[in-house]
């Protein structure tokens, strides 16, 4: 999905703007108000976000370094004239890791407390189209169903998501899989703290 230059001794991930740029315009376009797509570091290993120790873009005499959520998002500025430059991006994380570049889909804002069934089928629709906008032209035919959300909490390593029926959810290794039906028309869960990933649920991919 993306060029990717790994150098092993610098622990440096190299990419062009314009790349990141395509993936990244996605995140305007009118029908994805409440989900964007997040560039993050996967350690190969522990399947956890790498810790994004700095990250800058470059060009000739010109530098700017970039700015990282506390869960270690890369936060990239959506530009036109950057497109048109189209400067080097670099990543440094920890030497010790093997990181893999991914790309996800995911909610804008955290959920927490008590979220609602409406609340959370008004995401999948636009989960949905951002997949298969992300796939191209033919994605739709190929694309799972989104059937839930995919809530990850960052901290905590075991616990459950409670539904208003009754039910619960366990959280396992800081993630818990929800689909809609578990929560049921009109009902609710309670979230033990407030997220720091939502992405989607596809049961129905390989």
């Amino acid at each position: 999905m993306s060029s990717i230059a790994f150098m092993t001794q610098a622990q440096e991930y190299m990419f062009t703007y314009s790349k990141l740029f395509s993936h990244l315009k996605q995140n305007v376009k009118q029908g994805h108000e409440d989900v964007k797509v997040g560039l993050f570091f996967l350690n190969a290993d522990t399947k956890k976000n790498c810790v994004i120790q700095k990250a800058w873009m470059e060009k000739e005499q010109h530098y700017e370094e970039l700015k990282t959520t506390r869960y270690n998002e890369l936060l990239l500025p959506l530009d036109d004239n950057l497109k048109s430059a189209n400067p080097l991006v670099f990543v440094r994380t920890p030497q010790d890791q093997r990181c893999d570049f991914s790309m996800v889909v995911m909610t804008k804002q955290p959920l927490k407390g008590t979220v609602s069934y409406t609340e959370v089928e008004m995401l999948l629709p636009q989960m949905q189209v951002m997949l298969e906008d992300l796939g191209g032209m033919f994605a739709s035919w190929f694309t799972p169903d989104v059937e839930g959300v995919t809530l990850e909490f960052q901290g905590l390593v075991d616990g459950q998501v409670e539904f208003s029926n009754g039910k619960t959810k366990p959280i396992v290794n800081g993630k818990a899989q929800v689909a809609l039906s578990d929560i049921g028309q009109g009902g609710s869960m309670i979230l033990p703290q407030e997220t720091s990933r939502v992405l989607p649920y596809l049961p129905r991919a390989d």
